[in-house]
């Protein structure tokens, strides 16, 4: 005798398929995503007011009032951090040379310096021609 899946099956019963849960989602492989998508190619969130805002920098600091470190111009401001604090120009504002701070004086960083640290110096050239 033939087992009860068997004799379903030849009567024309198809077995169905178990429903997907609902919170899974597909695997992407990981070299997929690493070579496709770039993660976080700007900071944009400002950790002081907690806002996504364009003018985000890194600031190095020792103001007690704050732990924050990636700071917005208004709240750098505000919480009277100087530039010289400051690490990066990788924000839009800093891009399109529109950053400008109110609380002291606005340095200038080079772009050298926000570039990969494996880059090496060219001695005296220094670009401009």
């Amino acid at each position: 005798m033939a087992s009860l899946k068997d004799a379903l099956l030849k009567v024309g019963i198809k077995p169905t398929e178990a429903p997907k849960k609902q919170n899974e989602r597909e695997k992407i492989a990981k070299k997929h995503v690493t070579e496709a998508v770039t993660h976080q190619g700007q900071r944009n969130f400002c950790e002081a007011c907690d806002q996504v805002r364009p003018d985000v920098e890194l600031y190095k600091h020792r103001n007690p009032t704050t732990e924050a470190e990636w700071i917005c111009v208004r709240c750098a401001d505000q919480l009277q951090i100087l530039d010289k604090f400051r690490q990066t120009a990788q924000s839009d504002t800093s891009i399109k040379k529109m950053f400008r701070r109110e609380y002291g004086e606005t340095i200038k960083i080079a772009a050298s310096s926000t570039a990969s640290a494996g880059s090496k110096p060219r001695g005296d050239f220094d670009g401009n021609r």
